[in-house]
């Protein structure tokens, strides 16, 4: 008869699974088409980055509700050091630490994004994440630059 108890090894190992299946999940999502259904023409024209006039008609990137409360604390004059801490950060001048995630990091993205307001740019393309620190009055400037898919908050290691 089986042990209706898993020993921790065993519950240690169903949750190590949890992480490689989110990866692949992520990895499918990022495979989907531009031009799938229910897409307008004008939003798939927005996401070419050849266009002259995308960027004015872009939808924004998704960009974490946590960072979007902290920007607007941030701008209504809260303190940087309030974020010092914790899953969303802040540096001594009020910018954000970010993650950019995008379905191609290219030295033009990177770029376009530095120009759009991101500071302290490191890249790492094998991931599709771009990490640097924002103004929270550029966070919006971020979410429109074409091939972003996401901003969202670094994921800071924990000790136990």
């Amino acid at each position: 008869m089986p042990n209706p108890y898993p020993s921790r090894v065993h519950r240690m190992h169903a949750h190590a699974r949890l992480p490689l299946l989110l990866l692949l999940l992520g990895a499918l999502g990022a495979c989907a088409t531009p031009n799938a259904p229910g897409r307008s023409a004008s939003a798939v024209a927005a996401m070419n980055p050849a266009d002259p006039g995308a960027a004015a008609e872009r939808v924004p990137a998704a960009v974490a509700p946590e960072l979007r409360a902290a920007a607007a604390a941030l701008l209504g004059g809260a303190a940087p050091a309030a974020y010092a801490h914790g899953s969303v950060r802040a540096d001594a001048e009020g910018r954000l630490q970010v993650y950019v995630h995008a379905e191609a990091v290219t030295p033009a993205l990177v770029a376009a994004l530095e120009q759009a307001g991101l500071r302290q740019t490191s890249a790492v393309p094998q991931l599709g994440v771009v990490q640097g620190w924002v103004a929270p009055r550029d966070l919006d400037a971020l979410a429109r630059v074409a091939g972003v898919s996401a901003i969202t908050p670094p994921r800071y290691a924990v000790t136990r």
